[in-house]
């Protein structure tokens, strides 16, 4: 089976984002098969290349049309969520935007095969896209390999990023669903110190951290929150071991990286009860309500009281829980979509 798959979202802003992590990393993990099961070619030019059974487009984008109107071969889609379509006042796109969605859609319909990350947005596509359910087909992300529980942490991290001596972290972007407003109210109740990850969480130009600052600036939070913009894997991996908590409060998720990796370095995740981030998340998370700060706040206490025999449970319950996804199942489980694709 001669499969060609797209890389585009590696060299756009998306690569430092979850579409850019999920499109390099599955194109690694498909590499070890090729030769195997499939033969595959990457492209990232617009024109659909020839001569292949079977295309992969790892990105769809609702508002953009990005998507060939017609195929000439077998073709598979990944769409990670549909999370603009579900607060849509939240996401104004324009008439543009509007009529892209409608190119998207139609494009869509010469689709063969869906691949989303969870259970939850497979729901979502069936209900927003209108997509048969027949052909949408769950495959779970993962944390890369170099996640994993540190004995010695370090000290030059610490050092490096100015982080506090204890401190509850975030990992993500600032779109209106990952609930960060409400986070910040959690913080001033408990009185924590919380760093934020993420290249956009130190853009002042975007609205979203506009309102975050003034956010963090009226709860008088300045010297609470330490912002270190992007940071690579290879550090990342040490900052997850440091923290107490790592907090995924969203609104709306269609898989939560951040709650896997977290948990493949044993540290302790308090999630939103909602979407997909229980069904992800399993019994190893602690939840909250992602509404009701004071119950985040409920949650972080209860997380930074633990003493070191039940942080200890914790520690392995999140291990063994993450040790269900890797990209290794994951390029397996696609190639799997791609035999049903073509049947």
């Amino acid at each position: 089976m001669k499969v060609a798959f797209n890389i585009s979202p590696n060299s756009t802003n998306h690569k430092f984002r979850g579409i850019g992590v999920y499109t390099l990393s599955l194109q690694r993990a498909l590499k070890e098969h090729s030769g195997k099961e499939i033969d595959i070619e990457f492209f990232s030019a617009i024109k659909e290349p020839a001569g292949f059974d079977l295309i992969h487009y790892p990105y769809f984008d609702l508002f953009f049309h990005t998507l060939p109107m017609q195929k000439k071969t077998c073709r598979v889609v990944t769409i990670h969520d549909v999370i603009p379509l579900i607060f849509p006042d939240k996401f104004p796109v324009g008439i543009k935007g509007k009529f892209n969605l409608l190119l998207q859609k139609r494009a869509l319909k010469n689709t063969d095969a869906v691949i989303c990350d969870s259970y939850q947005s497979k729901k979502d596509i069936q209900k927003y896209l209108n997509f048969p359910e027949e052909k949408i087909h769950v495959v779970y992300l993962a944390a890369d390999k170099i996640f994993t529980n540190f004995r010695t942490i370090p000290p030059a991290i610490r050092l490096k990023y100015k982080l506090p001596s204890k401190f509850v972290l975030y990992v993500g972007d600032v779109n209106y669903n990952k609930n960060i407003l409400n986070l910040l109210d959690a913080v001033k109740i408990t009185g924590v110190n919380l760093v934020m990850v993420g290249s956009a969480i130190i853009n002042d130009k975007i609205p979203q951290v506009q309102e975050i600052n003034h956010k963090i600036s009226k709860l008088g939070l300045q010297d609470k929150i330490t912002k270190t913009g992007y940071i690579p894997d290879s550090e990342l991996v040490a900052i997850y071991n440091l923290a107490i908590v790592t907090l995924v409060p969203s609104l709306y998720e269609g898989f939560g990286l951040p709650l896997v990796e977290s948990m493949s370095c044993g540290t302790p995740v308090i999630a939103a009860k909602n979407s997909s981030l229980t069904e992800i998340g399993g019994e190893a998370a602690f939840y909250c309500k992602a509404e009701d700060p004071t119950d985040l706040a409920n949650k972080i206490k209860k997380v930074v009281g633990l003493n070191e025999k039940e942080l200890s449970s914790i520690r392995q319950k999140s291990l063994k829980n993450a040790r269900k996804y890797s990209w290794s199942k994951t390029a397996q489980e696609t190639i799997n979509v791609y035999k049903s694709a073509i049947k």
